[in-house]
């Protein structure tokens, strides 16, 4: 049996992927200069070409996980606050454990070289707090989820805030 979670998991996903693609994708030929990209980009003073083209392909991936990381951990939230118990949760829990570890992986594999040290930094930030709520879910540790859950929020909308200095801004 397909569960619900999971076709939402993929539909949002698919739709994820289409808004990261209909925003300027990374369908430039390789020849191509980049520079249509970052013309239509923020200018964020002293990034240099590079820099920005490589935090852009970042900050596209950490928008697309976050959002399944986010969505996957409120049902997991939501689930858990109905029943108050681990045992009557079903996998929920395990759910929001594999979407929070895949979602570090995968950005974890985005970030590129060119990427400036303050966003390797919050990137490597974000992916720890992810890990230890990954973690905290996992071992089943009640009260530490608000503590956990507010360091990687705040580390998330730090992250989502950079990003914001280097996505496409307008309707672009």
């Amino acid at each position: 049996m397909v569960r619900p979670a999971r076709v939402a998991w993929f539909a949002t996903l698919a739709v994820s992927l289409l808004l990261v693609s209909a925003c300027g994708g990374d369908d430039v030929p390789p020849h191509a200069s980049s520079t249509a990209v970052v013309t239509q980009t923020v200018a964020r003073a002293g990034a240099s070409e590079a820099e920005k083209v490589a935090v852009i392909r970042l900050c596209k991936q950490v928008i697309t996980s976050a959002g399944v990381m986010v969505r996957d951990y409120n049902a997991f939230i939501k689930r858990l606050n109905a029943v108050q118990d681990y045992a009557d949760i079903g996998s929920e829990d395990q759910w929001a454990v594999e979407t929070l570890n895949t979602g570090a992986e995968v950005v974890r594999k985005v970030v590129a070289p060119d990427v400036p040290a303050d966003v390797d930094a919050q990137v490597e930030a974000f992916i720890t707090s992810t890990e230890r709520l990954a973690e905290q879910i996992q071992r089943k540790r009640r009260a530490a989820l608000n503590r956990v859950s507010g360091d990687w929020s705040k580390d998330r909308t730090t992250l989502l805030d950079t990003c914001s200095e280097y996505l496409p801004a307008g309707g672009n």
